[in-house]
């Protein structure tokens, strides 16, 4: 059988890449299968496993529209894995234009899909003036927060005072790249990202100044140190952290509810949509977490607007 996207949703894709099998070590998710022993892969299973997934309502508060990932790619997507609704974004612009004409184009995905594209405002802060200007412009179109912000400055640099504050105006929240990898926070390391990307410092010293704020800090599975992350958002109870990004390591999401507990963990797929889903599935959670995680959470945040799920 040709394996294409929608043969591997529905054969067990899902726990593949969510799992983090470099053995299947980890204890079975309740309602599933995954082997009759370590490092041994029942289909059967899979399927269970992604039945059981289906269950649970989801908003993904971190996802892309791209030119190879257009919406109706991102409408199959959240159908197949029980998605309910997508906040997403195309970051990046080097000239205000050239950002109104992506967050156009979110809005244009919008129209396509009302249930079940919401818009991520893309701006730089560089541009202050004309920044205020297309955030209440993109609310005005609907859109529900910002995101996903990227590196021309990093979050806790004054020029992003303005932008929080007009956040907190419209009482929507706002999702930036947050990075941990090594050279981008020791000393004497190459960076791998931009040197304007926000560390977990950056994000706790900006909650702490606008404790109000609806910060989100995107990717624990990024790549880079998700302990360091862990460790460093727990000093900021105001931020919140999604779980999206290809990186699925065994224990991510349960060091994260040890940490910042679980109402502070948006789930979000950052297009990896098989690995979002099932990292949350396999991890160590009760039943009422996972619906805060998959849902509750991420509603919460959308209802001070009155942009929430019903």
């Amino acid at each position: 059988m040709k394996l294409n996207r929608r043969n591997f949703l529905g054969t067990g894709g899902l726990a593949l890449l969510g799992a983090s099998l470099s053995g299947v070590s980890c204890s079975e998710p309740s309602g599933a299968s995954a082997g009759n022993a370590a490092g041994t892969f029942q289909p059967e299973g899979w399927k269970k496993l992604l039945q059981e997934a289906n269950k649970y309502p989801k908003l993904d508060a971190h996802n892309h529209i791209w030119e190879g990932s257009n919406a109706d790619q991102i409408n199959e997507s959240c159908e197949l894995l029980g998605i309910t609704r997508a906040a997403c974004s195309i970051p990046g612009g080097k000239t205000p234009e050239a950002i109104r004409a992506n967050n156009d184009a979110i809005i244009k995905g919008m129209k396509a899909y009302p249930q079940r594209i919401m818009g991520q405002c893309y701006i730089d802060p560089r541009f202050k003036k004309e920044a205020l200007e297309e955030i209440d412009r993109c609310v005005d179109q609907g859109m529900v927060m910002l995101g996903e912000l990227y590196d021309s400055v990093r979050i806790s640099d004054p020029l992003y005072y303005p932008i929080v504050e007009r956040c907190i105006k419209h009482r929507i929240p706002m999702m930036l790249h947050g990075v941990t990898t090594l050279g981008n926070w020791r000393p004497g390391y190459l960076p791998t990202n931009p040197p304007n990307s926000s560390l977990p410092d950056d994000f706790v010293e900006i909650g702490n100044r606008y404790p109000e704020a609806m910060i989100i800090c995107g990717h624990i599975g990024g790549g880079g140190n998700w302990e360091y992350m862990c460790r460093v958002l727990q000093h900021a109870p105001s931020v919140f952290l999604d779980t999206s990004g290809s990186v699925s390591d065994e224990g991510m999401i349960d060091m994260a509810v040890q940490y910042l507990g679980v109402d502070r963990l948006l789930f979000a797929t950052d297009m990896n949509y098989e690995t979002g889903v099932g990292k949350i599935m396999w991890a160590n959670l009760t039943e009422s977490d996972r619906k805060k995680v998959f849902f509750e959470n991420f509603n919460n945040l959308l209802r001070k607007a009155g942009n929430h799920v019903n």
